[in-house]
Formats: structure tokens, C-alpha cells, sequence
């Protein structure tokens, strides 16, 4: 019985005692008089009732939004995205923090990504820093497209016959810069070894160069890297080895250059380079 039934029942019954004790009646009057009230206030209650629900009507069902079946990727660190899943393939494009782009397919044995490029065609990109939303199952595997050309390799020079080195005495006569090395060659022997700076992941690259001592009134050398200076080291020296690092993903160049010159007070030689790849 619903609240307002109850008040007006409660309201007809109190109407129903002040009529007693104010009229004189017999006790079956009193009774059939007190029904009939009662049966007229519940009929009152349900014309009430139809009413309300006939002018508020039946509420509508929610509208159900289907989820979207479009996969997207974002990235949590700088990362390059590529013709294919290395870093010996050509740059396509550099992805940001804050970027999302549309996943139409996935490579899941080398962990690359393949993403829409938004200037045309596709790029592939590596999974270790991308967070991908949507639904990923249904994404088609793609085989790696072969790999680029290799970049054509530099051609040492023959090694001079060995001569024998004869150093002036007293330095003093000297009065030109020394002979330039030949033969630089630069290789890593700790390929992309991984680290931190505090938070921030980086690449550690330990590598060693070589190069053949053509002077014969040298100081010493000096090592440059990306044509700043590294090191110096002493005459007759013919390698060096040494590390550095770099924040991972950062777009920067593909590889690093390098290179060597002797040095004497009165110049430095000629300075030859070699070029060594950078990781992904």
C-alpha cells in the first residue's frame, strides 16, 4: 500500500470518529459508512495513480556506446619510428610523449609496432616505451620488409712500407706539423649496453679505435669526437678505447664520428675520421 493511500485512509477513518462521537448512530450504520469512505478514498488513490504514470510515461532505455575497436599508440619516451624493425633501416619519423598515432598492425616476435604514418604510408615502431590502447587482437602480424642497402663501407688505404723512424735531436729543429694517421677504424665492443641517468634511461656505447703512426716528430695525438675533443694521448700511440652514453630515444644523428690527428708545437696533422652507428 503506497503512502498516499495510507494518509487518505488514515485521514477518512479520523473524519469517521469525529462523525461518531458528533452524530448519534447505530453501531451497523457506523460500520457500512466507514467501508464505503474507505473504498472511496482507495478508488481516488488509483485514478491518482493512472494519472501520474499516463502524463510521465515509460523512461527510455540508456543509449549504449560501443566501444571503438580502433587501436592507438603513445609513447612514454622519445622514440624513432622506421621503414622496419632496426636501426640499420631509414628514420621515417620521431615520436614524442603527448603524440598518439593509429596501430594497423604488429610484429610480435621483434616487439615493433606498425603505426599510420600521418604524412602517408606506414613506419614501424619499437615497443618498448609505446603504450597501445583498443583492441590489439585482431591486428594482422607483418613479416620485416628486407633490409636496407648497406651504407657503402670506407676503403682503408694500403699500410705504407715499414720504414724505419728516425726521431731529429735536438725537437727544436722540427719547424712543420707532423704526418697525418692512416687506416682509422673505429668499431664498438659493448654494442648497446643499457643504463640510468637518475630516471632516465640511456645507451652505453664502449668503443675502440686503431689507426697506423706515419709521424716521426709527433707530440702526441688527440682523439675528437663529433669534432670535440676526447683525449690526448702519447707519441707512437696506434688505438684508444673508451665509453660513453646517451639518453635513449632521443632522435638525435644515426651514428657517431670520430677522429685522430698527431700534433707537435708547431700544428697538428691532417685528421681522418670513421663513422660508428648509433643503438635504436
Amino acid at each position: 500500500m503506497g503512502k498516499n493511500l495510507r494518509f487518505l485512509i488514515a485521514s477518512g477513518l479520523l473524519i469517521l470518529a469525529i462523525l461518531a462521537c458528533t452524530i448519534p448512530s447505530s453501531q451497523n450504520n457506523l460500520q457500512a459508512d466507514a467501508a464505503a469512505t474507505i473504498t472511496a478514498l482507495a478508488t481516488i488513490h488509483q485514478n491518482t495513480t493512472e494519472t501520474l504514470q499516463s502524463s510521465t510515461g515509460t523512461p527510455e532505455s540508456p543509449t549504449v556506446t560501443p566501444t571503438s575497436t580502433v587501436s592507438q599508440v603513445s609513447v612514454t619516451s622519445t622514440t624513432n619510428c622506421r621503414t622496419g624493425p632496426g636501426s640499420n633501416y631509414d628514420l621515417v619519423l620521431t615520436m614524442n610523449p603527448g603524440q598518439s598515432l593509429q596501430v594497423i598492425g604488429k610484429n610480435t616476435y621483434t616487439n615493433y609496432w606498425i603505426v599510420s604514418n600521418p604524412a602517408g604510408g606506414i613506419c614501424w615502431l619499437w615497443g618498448q616505451y609505446a603504450l597501445v590502447t583498443g583492441n590489439t587482437n585482431a591486428l594482422p602480424d607483418y613479416p620485416p620488409p628486407a633490409p636496407p642497402t648497406s651504407r657503402p663501407t670506407k676503403t682503408p688505404k694500403p699500410s705504407p712500407t715499414p720504414t724505419f723512424k728516425f726521431k731529429p735531436f735536438p725537437l727544436t729543429f722540427i719547424v712543420h706539423p707532423p704526418a697525418a694517421p692512416t687506416n682509422l677504424v673505429g668499431s664498438r665492443t659493448n654494442p648497446c649496453g643499457s643504463g640510468f641517468n637518475g630516471s632516465t634511461p640511456i645507451w652505453i656505447e664502449t668503443y675502440t679505435l686503431t689507426w697506423t703512426d706515419n709521424a716521426t716528430d709527433e707530440t702526441g695525438y688527440r682523439v675528437y669526437r663529433n669534432g670535440s675533443l676526447v683525449t690526448t694521448l702519447a707519441a707512437n700511440s696506434t688505438n684508444y678505447t673508451d665509453s660513453f652514453n646517451y639518453n635513449q630515444g632521443t632522435g638525435g644523428p644515426l651514428f657517431d664520428t670520430f677522429g685522430v690527428e698527431a700534433f707537435n708545437n708547431f700544428g697538428a696533422s691532417p685528421r681522418p675520421t670513421w663513422d660508428i652507428n648509433r643503438c635504436p
